[in-house]
Parts: structure tokens; C-alpha cells; sequence
């Protein structure tokens, strides 16, 4: 009997190595592109997300500039620029819709004007022919005053479909109190 040197099976396992080595750095290399696409996956996210919040603090900031000015005795729909990123330009235009007038009531008893100046217009002057004004001994207001309390809606839309996507729609109720005669247009 002839005794195997093992170099006939040697040579035959050559090629299996190489094999071997070839498919793991597939494997690896479709783990590699897999992760690379999943963090840019999360990074589109992220990045959408930061538009849509953006867009969300531009219609606030276009319907808290709005309901700065006095926009009851007018209300329109107005666009307002916004810039983000502090160069100048505007970045984002928010459209406010005319803000609406959702409830007027008559203001029942005025709050003291000497507590609360900023109800002294509500007191001041008279009322004569529609009964609303009686005027206590204090000074005070017994039935109604010459102010009403009023509700209304602001909304505002951003809708940056040309560069970043991002479409937001924000609603703020106001209260604002008036003088009498000045209702729901």
C-alpha cells in the first residue's frame, strides 16, 4: 500500500480559499451598503422633520405678527415674509388667511377701572337711549359696560412646495375685548 503525501488534496483546496474570501467580502460589503442606506434613511427624516417644524414656527410667527396690530377693526389676508437663517432674504412667506370673528359678547359688569385701568374705556362716557350703562355709586358698571368681549380665528398656512416640501397650517384662537357696537363683521 502506497502511503497519500497529501498534496494531491492540498491542491484541490487551492481554489475553495479564495472562494471563501470572495463570498464573506460580498457579505460584508451588502452589510456596509445596507447601513450606509439606512443612516441616510435617518438623516432625510431628520431633515424633514426640521423643515415641517420650521414651517410650523413661521405661520406662529406670521399669526403672532398679524395679531400684534390691531386687526380687528380690518381684517385681511396678508403675506408674510419670513427669514430663518438671519441673512435677509426670506426663507419662508406664511399666508394668513382674514382672521374671523367667532363670538361677540357684551362685557356684563366692568371690572373696577381703578383696579384694572386697562378696562377704563369700558366705563367712560355714557350711555343714553339703549340702556346699556347704569352707573353705581362707585363709579362701577351695574348692568353692562360700553366693551365687548370678542373671539376670533387666525390661521396661517406655509406651503414651501419649491424647495424644501414642508406644508404647515397653524390655528390660535384671540380674545380681544372691544368697545360696544364693534361685532362680528
Amino acid at each position: 500500500m502506497m502511503k497519500s503525501t497529501g498534496r494531491p488534496l492540498r491542491r484541490r483546496q487551492f481554489g475553495v480559499t479564495l472562494v471563501v474570501t470572495l463570498v464573506f467580502m460580498v457579505l460584508f460589503l451588502l452589510v456596509a451598503v445596507a447601513m450606509v442606506n439606512s443612516g441616510l434613511v435617518n438623516v432625510k427624516v431628520a431633515g424633514n422633520q426640521q423643515h415641517s417644524a420650521e414651517a410650523r414656527d413661521v405661520a406662529q410667527q406670521a399669526i403672532e405678527q398679524v395679531i400684534s396690530d390691531d386687526f380687528t377693526k380690518a381684517p385681511v389676508a396678508v403675506d408674510v415674509p419670513v427669514d430663518v437663517t438671519g441673512d435677509g432674504k426670506a426663507d419662508y412667506i406664511a399666508q394668513v388667511a382674514a382672521p374671523t370673528c367667532v363670538t361677540s359678547k357684551p362685557v356684563a359688569k366692568v371690572i373696577d377701572p381703578e383696579k384694572h385701568p386697562e378696562d377704563a374705556e369700558c366705563t367712560l362716557g355714557s350711555s343714553t337711549g339703549n340702556g346699556n350703562l347704569v352707573m353705581g355709586a362707585s363709579g362701577v358698571s351695574a348692568i353692562s359696560s360700553l366693551c365687548n368681549d370678542t373671539q376670533w380665528d387666525v390661521a396661517a398656512t406655509v406651503n414651501d412646495v419649491n424647495t424644501t416640501g414642508a406644508v404647515a397650517t397653524v390655528h390660535q384662537g384671540v380674545a380681544v375685548r372691544t368697545l360696544y357696537g364693534s361685532t362680528c363683521p
